[in-house]
């Protein structure tokens, strides 16, 4: 594999980017932050799917992108002399992943999934065996010396693989424990052979036990059965006792009922008679009040007429004091409107003194105003010409401290005999020029400042003459709104006044005599009982028809009364019933019962019995089940147990095998490279099956650690690169033809990063490509290729 071109839209740090590789030793070159790293993070993404650590997808968007742009991936490589290119985006809030794959420009594959299965079946390589392949740190390089033997074991394993094989076997060990514990655990619960055989006859025993009491419970319910049908003869000759007792008892009730009838009948029949002879009576006392109910009404029609005089009356009262009222509050708001007129008649004067007053306050605020610009354009000449005065004093004081020798303030030559005429005439430009035009601008200001206070002083005096003035406006304006309401007070009035002097011309007709009023009440109160005895008589006798009605329905009701009870006295004597006989019924049918009662009991206890030994018999059947359940599953442990301890040996002569392969190879690859770096000074890298490392100095072994910082460096380098090229062969991906080193130069000093950049010149003809991430500018001049970031 070889990669051609990368093309990036908001991944991460890059918002748009794109890179051609090209071939040999590059150099991706930038300081720390800048995206080195992010580039193979894309190269590993668009190839995978997944970023070097599995995390939220959402962290990959380049947090200044908006929501709606999509997250893009291009890379280009080429495999086996094809062409293949790789895309991925996500979109969306949900960062919806998609993916296309094409060989030679054609589309192939698509879809996430799809993509990343098509990449590990040509690569022949998945995401972490590409990782550990192809790409390599500085931590990497440093720890393949500086590691205790077990961690350097572990870092190796990791990075070959072969810790998923450590993985496996160290579960097989712990499964295989477990499976002893479970079985020896099951053990301790099994039957034995014994105990399984009294169990067995137990059983026997209980199953003979419940067949004797069922044969005893099917006699007994036969029996039960018989007894029952005798206690069902006895019940149906009850119910006709029963029922014929129930017949002569509800005869007798009836007879009984019919009498109290007739009885309730005649009473009825004695209370209509009265009343009717009640309401006679009323009758001819309701003919002596015969003329009260017209006299009523008309002392009623006379009173209702009263009490309407009265009523006009009162009103006509009320209106003649209520326009007194009136007629005062009108005189009043009369004299008001009148006062109110002769306070407001100022108002117009006074309104234009105010206008002319305010032309005067104007003209006096402008010439204020001009008199502050005179005097603030006064006061900046004065201060221009007394700063002239100090820098000029300055020069004089300096030219006075350098002496003859210093220079000309203007041309800058030596003043030499100048010296004192330069002086005076310094002191002359002070005096006679500055000084004199600050007396004439201080005059000047003197004066206008005279003027101002002269203005300010007229202003001050017109001011208050302003606000009085304002004062009295304000008070005639609140006297105006006063006249206004009071102008509008008195129309009210005066309306008002002229409604009620009609009403009482149209009232002046009705006239009211107190004492008649009263004699009419009088007459009234003494007549109205007899008025209501004459209505209360009148509604009681017209009950009369009704009672007259219900006396005659009344006597029908009597005689059909008297002739339903004496056919019912003769079914009576009809019916025939012998309490004796009845009694004896009931105590035979109280025995069968009893009877009945006695063997059902029988037959649940036998039942009880059964049931018991039933429970007994199943807890004993359970109890054996259960064993030979337990018994199979402590055989399928077993046999689990012995497949396990089969895998276990097998997986241990694979790892001796592969061990055995797999420390050669990388020794071989490693002594080979180290070799030509050296240039032959150190001819064999040993690499042990427990990943020991030993360089070979003069035919002698020593460890990696005898030799100085550079050599252990290239001997890091040749190590790492055999070990990915020992995966490339693992793995069977023959034709990955790149790697590429993060940041291997740490924090090496000039001479070893010279070397380690020479070493690997040494063996770049073995890679197409060799990719070195470093944030060191200075070496960027050593590479055939340089992508600065």
């Amino acid at each position: 594999m070889i990669l051609s071109k990368l093309h990036l839209e908001n991944f991460k740090k890059y918002t748009a980017y794109d890179i051609e590789f090209g071939e040999g030793l590059v150099g991706i070159i930038g300081k720390n932050g800048s995206g080195k790293s992010t580039l193979f993070e894309a190269i590993l993404f668009a190839l995978y799917g997944e970023a070097k650590n599995r995390g939220n997808k959402e962290l990959i968007k380049n947090a200044n992108a908006d929501a709606k742009e999509a997250v893009v991936i291009e890379l280009e490589f080429e495999f086996e002399g094809l062409e293949y290119k790789v895309v991925r985006e996500f979109r969306g809030k949900a960062m919806s992943a998609n993916a296309k794959l094409y060989k030679n420009a054609e589309l192939t594959t698509t879809g996430a999934k799809e993509v990343t299965t098509a990449i590990v079946r040509l690569t022949k390589m998945s995401k972490d065996a590409f990782l550990h392949t192809l790409f390599a740190s500085q931590k990497e390089l440093t720890s393949l010396s500086t590691l205790k033997n077990e961690d350097r074991k572990k870092m190796i394993r990791k990075l070959l693989g072969l810790e998923k094989i450590d993985f496996i076997e160290n579960s097989l060990i712990e499964k295989s424990r477990e499976l002893k514990r479970e079985i020896a655990a099951f053990a301790e619960v099994l039957l034995g052979e014994e105990e399984l055989q009294n169990y067995l006859n137990a059983l026997k025993e209980k199953e003979a036990q419940n067949a004797a009491l069922i044969k005893e419970t099917e006699l007994k319910s036969i029996a039960l059965n018989q007894t029952r049908v005798k206690e069902l003869e006895s019940k149906t000759q009850l119910e006709i006792f029963i029922k014929t007792k129930e017949e002569k008892q509800k005869s007798s009730a009836e007879i009984e009922l019919l009498k109290n009838s007739i009885a309730a009948q005649n009473a009825a029949q004695n209370r209509l008679t009265n009343e009717l002879g009640e309401l006679a009576h009323k009758e001819s006392e309701l003919a002596t009040l015969g003329a009260i109910k017209e006299e009523y009404s008309k002392l009623q029609t006379a009173l209702k007429e009263e009490e309407k005089r009265k009523e006009i009356h009162l009103k006509k009262e009320g209106i003649k004091k209520e326009q007194a009222t009136l007629t005062e509050q009108w005189k009043k708001a009369k004299a008001d409107i009148q006062s109110l007129v002769k306070e407001c008649e100022a108002h117009e004067t006074l309104a234009f003194d105010l206008k002319n007053l305010e032309k005067i306050l104007e003209e006096f605020a402008a010439n204020i105003k001009k008199t502050q610009q005179s005097e603030s354009k006064l006061q900046a000449e004065i201060s221009s010409e007394q700063t002239q005065i100090v820098a000029t004093n300055a020069k004089i004081k300096k030219l006075q401290e350098l002496g003859s020798e210093s220079a000309c303030p203007t041309c800058t030559r030596p003043l030499l005999e100048e010296y004192d005429n330069v002086i005076s005439a310094l002191v002359g430009v002070v005096n006679d020029t500055h000084q004199v035009k600050i007396d004439a601008y201080t005059k000047e200001l003197l004066s206008v400042q005279a003027q101002k206070l002269e203005y300010e002083t007229q202003k001050k005096a017109q001011d208050k003459e302003f606000v009085e003035l304002t004062k009295s406006i304000t008070i005639i304006q609140s006297k105006m709104k006063d006249l206004v309401k009071a102008q509008e007070y008195f129309k009210i009035v005066e309306q008002k006044g002229l409604q009620n002097k009609a009403e009482l011309q149209v009232l002046e007709h009705c006239s009211y005599d107190e004492g008649q009023h009263k004699e009419l009440q009088n007459a009234f109160i003494a007549l109205e009982p007899k008025y209501k005895l004459a209505l209360s008589l009148e509604t009681e006798l017209k009950r009369s028809p009704a009672l007259k009605a219900e006396l005659e329905i009344n006597s029908k009701k009597i005689v059909e009364l008297g002739a339903h009870l004496q056919a019912k006295k003769a079914a009576f004597v009809l019916v025939v019933y012998d309490e004796k006989e009845h009694k004896a019924k009931e105590a035979e049918a109280d025995a069968i019962a009893k009877t009945r009662e006695a063997q059902g009991a029988e037959i649940s206890e036998l039942k009880v019995q059964s049931a018991i030994i039933q429970g007994e018999s199943k807890t004993i059947q359970n109890a054996i089940e259960n064993n030979e359940v337990q018994r199979k599953k402590v055989q399928t442990k077993q046999d689990d147990l012995k497949d396990y301890e089969k895998i276990k040996t097998s997986l241990a002569e694979f790892k001796t095998r592969l061990n055995a392969k797999v420390a050669p190879r990388i020794s071989s690859i490693a002594s080979e490279m180290y070799a030509q770096i050296t240039k032959g000074k150190y001819q064999h890298i040993e690499v042990s099956n427990d990943f020991d490392f030993f360089i070979y100095d003069e035919g002698k072994k020593y460890p990696i650690e005898r030799f100085s910082g550079g050599e252990v460096d290239l001997a890091n380098l040749v190590l790492r690169i055999a070990i990915s090229k020992t995966l490339t062969e693992l793995s069977g991906a023959t034709s990955v033809g790149f790697l590429a080193f993060d940041e291997v130069f740490g924090s090496q000093d000039e001479t070893r990063r010279m070397e380690i950049l020479e070493a690997f010149h040494t063996i770049k003809e073995q890679y197409r490509q060799i990719f070195l991430i470093s944030h060191e500018m200075e070496i960027k001049e050593m590479f055939e290729r340089v992508v600065e970031l």
